[in-house]
C-alpha cells in the first residue's frame, strides 16, 4: 500500500467536536419518481434477480427477527429489488465468526467494524472493499448527511473502508450500575471520582447480595482497563499508544507503563476480593444479557449523555452511570462504529445502497432497530416510543439494542424514559471533548502485518486473563511482554511512531 499520511486535513478533523445533531438530517424516503420514470424503473427491476444482502453485526439474536426481515423485505423489494438477511452474532462469538468468514472468503455483504474491533488489521488483510467509488455511485447522500470529519477520521492510507455511524463523537469511560440496589443500600455514588472509589460500593453488594456479581467482566470487555488514558492511534488491537490528554507524541507500549501495571493490580485486588466473576477470563456472555437476568450490579462502559437510559430498555432495570474520565475525541471515536462491505460480497453496489438507506431512511432505520410498530413498540408521540402493551422488557422479542452500530442515530426514535433533549446534550458533550494529539491519524498496518499477526496470537494467551484480574499481574505482564518482544512488538511500535511523526509533520501549522 502506498502511504499518503498527510492527505487527511487536520483542520477538518478538529471540526469533530463541533458536529451537531443537526448534521444527521431526518430525511425519510425519497420523493416518488414521475409515473413514466417509475414504470421504467419497475421494468428494469423485473428483469433482474432479487439480491439478498446480509447485514452482520455483533449483538444478541432476536426471537422475532424473521418478522422484521419480512417487513423490511416488503419495503426493500420495491425500493431496491433486494431482500435483507439480519445476522446478529453473539458478542462472545463475534471475533471467531468474523475471522473465519474473512479467512474462508465466505460470501457476505455489510459487516460491522470499528477501530477497537481490528479495523486496521482486517483492512491490511484485504477483508473490506474501498468504499469511495461505491459511495459516489450508490449513496452520494452520505456525503451530505455525515460531516466530512467522519470520513477523514476513518480513512486508512487515504481510503474509507467503513461508513461511520452518525452519533456522538466525544467519549468518556466509566460504569453503569443498577439504581434499585444503590437506592436499597443508600450507596453514595456522588463520592465516586476514581475507579478505586468504587470499592466500598462493590463491598456492600458482595456482602448483602451474594447471588449478584458486584462487577461483571467478560473475555472481550475491558473493565477497569477502560480507565487508562490511551489513544491507540486508529486500532485498539495493535500495540502502541499515546496519552489522549497530554501533549506527548511518543508512542508507548502500554505494557511497559506504570499506569498499566497499577490498573491491573487494582483489577486483581477486586478479583481476589470476589467482586469480579470468577469466569471473567473465559466468559462469552454479554454484560447486558447478564444484567438483564438480574445477576449484575455494575460494569464498565464507554459513556455518553443518556447511555444508562438508552440501555434500560434492553436490560429492564433502572440504571445509573458514573463518568470517570473527561470527554475526549480520537480517531478511534470517529471510527468507533462503522459498516463495511466484505470483499466477498456478490452485490457491493446494492449493499452500499442499503447502507445509504440506514443513514437516510427513517422508516427502515427504526424498523431494523426497534421492530414493527404496534407489535414491538407503540408511539407516544411522533418521535417517542414505548414497548408494546404486554411485552416484558426482559423478554422482549425484538430489541437488539444496536442503534449505535447501524446507520444514523439521529433518525432513531427515543424511548419514553430518555431525555427528549438527548441530541442537544450530544452537542454539548462533543464541544467539551479534549482532542487527542493523534486525532485524524490511522495506522497503516500493511508494513508490519506479519508481526501484528504474531503479537495478536500472543495477546490471545494473556490479554483476557490479565485484564480481568484472573492472574497475578506482576508475573504475567512480564511474561506477556517478553513474548510480545519475541514476536516483534518493538518493530510495530517503531513503525507506528514513524507513521505518526510523518502525519504530525504533514499537518504542522
Amino acid at each position: 500500500m502506498k502511504k499518503n499520511l498527510g492527505s487527511i486535513s487536520l483542520v477538518s478533523l478538529l471540526a469533530l467536536s463541533m458536529v451537531a445533531a443537526g448534521c444527521g438530517k431526518e430525511s425519510t424516503t425519497s420523493t416518488p419518481a414521475p409515473a413514466a420514470s417509475a414504470a421504467a424503473t419497475a421494468t428494469a427491476k423485473a428483469n433482474e434477480p432479487t439480491a439478498e444482502i446480509q447485514l452482520m453485526f455483533p449483538g444478541t439474536p432476536q426471537k422475532d427477527v424473521a418478522l422484521v426481515e419480512a417487513e423490511a423485505n416488503k419495503y426493500l423489494k420495491d425500493k431496491l429489488n433486494v431482500t435483507l438477511k439480519i445476522n446478529a452474532v453473539d458478542w462472545g462469538q463475534w471475533d471467531n465468526k468474523l475471522n473465519l468468514m474473512i479467512a474462508s472468503g465466505e460470501p457476505s455483504d455489510i459487516v460491522f467494524t470499528a477501530a477497537w474491533q481490528r479495523y486496521a488489521i482486517n483492512v491490511a488483510k484485504g477483508a473490506f472493499l474501498d468504499l469511495g467509488p461505491l459511495v459516489d455511485k450508490n449513496a452520494p447522500e452520505l456525503k451530505k448527511e455525515l460531516d466530512p470529519a467522519f470520513f477523514d477520521g476513518s480513512k486508512i492510507n487515504g481510503k474509507n473502508y467503513g461508513i461511520p455511524t452518525n452519533k456522538e463523537l466525544a467519549a468518556t469511560r466509566g460504569v453503569v450500575y443498577r439504581q434499585d440496589l444503590v437506592d436499597k443500600y443508600q450507596l453514595d455514588v456522588s463520592k465516586v471520582k476514581t475507579w478505586a472509589d468504587l470499592e466500598p460500593l462493590l463491598k456492600v453488594i458482595k456482602e448483602k447480595e451474594p447471588a449478584i456479581t458486584p462487577f461483571f467482566m467478560t473475555a472481550t470487555s475491558n473493565g477497569v482497563f477502560d480507565g487508562l488514558d490511551w489513544d491507540a492511534l486508529g486500532d485498539g488491537a495493535i500495540p502502541g499508544v499515546i496519552s489522549k490528554t497530554d501533549k506527548s507524541t511518543k508512542v508507548l507500549n502500554q505494557l511497559e507503563t506504570p499506569q498499566y501495571v497499577d490498573i491491573m493490580k487494582l483489577t486483581r485486588s477486586w478479583f481476589k476480593a470476589g467482586y469480579v466473576n470468577k469466569d471473567a477470563a473465559t466468559s462469552t456472555v454479554t454484560v447486558a444479557d447478564q444484567a438483564k437476568a438480574g445477576k449484575v450490579f455494575m460494569w464498565a462502559e464507554g459513556l455518553k449523555p443518556g447511555k444508562a437510559a438508552e440501555m434500560e430498555g434492553y436490560v429492564g432495570f433502572k440504571l445509573g452511570q458514573i463518568d470517570l474520565t473527561v470527554p475526549t475525541i480520537t480517531t478511534g471515536d470517529a471510527s468507533g462504529a462503522m459498516l463495511a462491505i466484505s470483499k466477498s460480497s456478490k452485490n457491493p453496489d446494492k449493499a452500499m445502497k442499503v447502507i445509504g438507506l440506514l443513514h437516510s431512511d427513517k422508516y427502515l432505520n427504526n424498523l431494523i432497530n426497534f421492530g414493527i410498530e404496534g407489535k414491538h413498540y407503540v408511539k407516544k408521540s411522533d418521535n417517542i416510543i414505548d414497548a408494546a402493551p404486554g411485552i416484558d422488557p426482559k423478554n422482549h422479542p425484538y430489541n437488539p439494542g444496536a442503534q449505535w452500530e447501524l446507520g444514523n442515530q439521529f433518525l432513531n426514535y427515543l424511548m419514553s424514559n430518555e431525555n427528549p433533549k438527548k441530541w442537544d446534550l450530544f452537542k454539548e458533550f462533543n464541544a467539551k471533548g479534549v482532542k487527542s494529539p493523534g486525532l485524524g491519524f490511522s495506522f497503516d498496518a500493511e508494513p508490519v502485518k506479519t508481526e501484528i499477526a504474531a503479537v495478536t496470537n500472543v495477546s490471545k494467551q494473556y490479554e483476557a486473563a490479565i485484564r480481568t484480574g484472573s492472574v497475578d499481574p506482576d508475573e504475567k505482564i512480564a511474561e506477556y511482554l517478553a513474548k510480545q518482544k519475541a514476536a516483534g512488538v518493538d518493530k510495530i511500535i517503531a513503525e507506528k511512531q514513524k507513521q505518526f511523526d510523518a502525519f504530525l509533520a504533514a499537518n504542522k501549522k
